[in-house]
């Protein structure tokens, strides 16, 4: 929303210079486009979002509360973030462990010590139930000292960030998302939440990272080498985000593309088939939507102003309902002077101005 604001005010400011348009040109389209068909999911709800934009994509039963499994983690990280230094050390206790034929896990052991960011890594690479529960127990003795049960301050501090999120159908109850009753998230609630992960530059690239290796000290010092369980991180232009399954919860994925320079989140929840739901959903949105960027490779006039080593200002990305994409156009307005800003360039839809940028020299 931020950049939006900032749009609109250089909008503003560039209508006072006096120039003559020199470029009007459309986006070109494929006289072949036919309407997209909605796909049909496994998924019992699922939810498209451009975070960047504020656009919803696509919502099927997507404020549906259901079990989160793993995607509980996200929260997780979220609330450890507010709490506990990416550096300080965390030594593991006998309570943090849990059941291996039961949960995924990282093989911590007493006596470990991991610093926050490697057990974050754990979590969210590998789903360590573990890494979780460490987290989980530290941060809540920072929370609140006084709490006879730590892990339980730390789920009270989830539901409070939950609530500061805006969050409507969503209730935590444990910091690994193990199958509890009364546990639930929506589709919708887990792309805010995604949103905010990826407004994280540590956990953002904790997210996209595939394997990582992680440095434990104590009287079993090691190293071990996590590994992600998202296969749709092999996927183009794919971020990352987060993988669960459980008995209750069935396959869930939260994905995250990047269109343009916007970032798309995909969430599947109590699926059969997460990948190809994934798959079908994006298919779809790519021939529903088109994703226009104030750039050269959207834009041939641009990518001409460019060689002359004239750019916009900014670089933002738009997206339209793909049957409306044909009215999509930039304006380019070139004033003669030597002053680093030489025009503005326009990006239109039939007569309404979405984006206004200076244009700018810049040395070649």
């Amino acid at each position: 929303m931020a950049s939006v604001l900032v749009l609109a005010l250089l909008g503003t400011t560039t209508r006072a210079v006096a120039v003559v348009p020199e470029v009007s040109s459309r986006a070109a389209l494929s006289s072949a486009y036919q309407p997209a068909e909605r796909p049909t999911l496994t998924a019992r709800a699922s939810f498209a979002v451009d975070i960047t934009a504020g656009v919803e994509l696509w919502a099927q039963e997507a404020d549906r509360p259901l079990p989160p499994a793993s995607t509980t983690k996200l929260m997780t990280a979220l609330v450890v973030r507010r709490w506990l230094r990416p550096d300080e050390s965390i030594t593991i206790r006998p309570e943090d462990l849990v059941d291996p034929t039961v949960y995924a896990n990282a093989g911590l052991q007493p006596g470990d010590r991991v610093t926050v960011t490697d057990l974050l890594a754990a979590m969210l690479i590998a789903s360590a139930g573990d890494a979780a529960l460490a987290l989980a127990r530290v941060a809540g003795e920072r929370i609140d000292p006084e709490h006879d049960v730590p892990r339980a301050a730390f789920i009270d501090a989830m539901n409070r960030e939950a609530a500061r999120l805006g969050l409507r159908n969503s209730s935590f109850a444990t910091p690994d998302g193990r199958d509890v009753a009364g546990q639930t998230v929506s589709a919708r609630d887990l792309a805010i939440i995604t949103a905010a992960v990826l407004g994280d530059p540590l956990l953002a690239e904790l997210v996209a990272t595939r394997t990582r290796e992680i440095e434990i000290a104590g009287p079993q010092s090691r190293r071990l080498t996590v590994v992600n369980t998202n296969q749709f991180l092999a996927e183009p232009d794919a971020l990352g985000v987060k993988t669960g399954t459980s008995v209750a919860a069935g396959q869930c994925l939260v994905a995250a593309v990047r269109r343009g320079n916007d970032i798309v989140v995909l969430v599947v929840l109590s699926s059969r088939d997460r990948y190809a739901d994934a798959r079908a959903l994006l298919t779809y949105l790519d021939r529903q939507y088109r994703w226009f960027t104030l750039d050269g490779r959207s834009f041939a006039e641009l990518a001409s102003l460019a060689r002359e080593g004239i750019v916009p200002a900014l670089v933002p990305t738009v997206v339209v309902a793909y049957e409306t994409a044909d009215r999509v156009r930039i304006i380019i307005d070139r004033q003669h002077s030597s002053a680093d800003v030489v025009g503005t360039v326009r990006l239109r839809i039939g007569t309404s101005d979405l984006f206004v940028v200076p244009l700018l020299r810049v040395e070649r």
